[in-house]
């Protein structure tokens, strides 16, 4: 697995929260389609583990392509330093939040 993936926000009402996002690769334990709106990505930290929520545009079935790439990304450079994620055409991701 890559150390880490990066994935660009872009669009947020927020300028700070848009630009380049680093997500811990080797910690991911798992990535999933919430909703039509968001991705969890769960990461592993032992006690109390973390969870990223990924916030995107473009509906359900455009989730599942960029949860593939996310996959794609995760294992696409293994040991690398660091994979971006593609995102497919139509989607835009406009917040990360690890909660």
């Amino acid at each position: 697995m890559a150390k880490f993936i990066q994935i660009s926000v872009s669009g947020n009402s927020d300028a700070f929260k848009n630009g380049n996002h680093l997500l811990s690769g080797d910690k991911c334990v798992g990535a999933a389609v919430a909703s039509g709106t968001v991705i969890s990505y769960h990461l592993d930290g032992g006690v109390g583990s973390s969870e990223a929520t990924i916030t995107y545009t473009g509906g359900a079935t455009l989730g599942i392509e960029l949860l593939k790439n996310i996959n794609y990304a995760l294992t696409a450079n293994p040991g690398g330093p660091l994979a971006k994620v593609q995102l497919p055409k139509g989607v835009t991701v406009s917040e990360i939040a690890i909660v």
